[in-house]
């Protein structure tokens, strides 16, 4: 994940301002994601703002996504995946 997130750095045109590592943004997105905690809260942890987790989280997706190394199961497999949750569940 983090060799794609380098890639991407490597490909962009504007630096931009400098701001947290990309090592703190692949973390922060883990973090987010398996722990089901606020954005609030993960932004805490890293000393950044609520919405400023939330754009970190966002692009960090979108950089994974775009790569086609890590990518989301079709939807209709996707839906037919909940249904099976939905019998386990009631």
């Amino acid at each position: 994940m983090l060799e794609v997130r380098q890639a991407a750095e490597r490909a962009k045109r504007k630096s931009g301002r400098p701001g947290m590592s990309l090592e703190d943004q692949l973390l922060l997105t883990l973090q987010y994601w398996r722990e089901y905690r606020s954005l609030f809260h993960v932004g805490t942890d890293f000393g950044v703002h609520e919405s400023t987790a939330q754009r970190v989280v966002c692009k960090v997706e979108q950089r994974l996504l775009a790569s086609r190394r890590f990518t989301l199961p079709p939807r209709d497999r996707a839906l037919a995946l909940g249904e099976d949750l939905g019998r386990v569940l009631n």
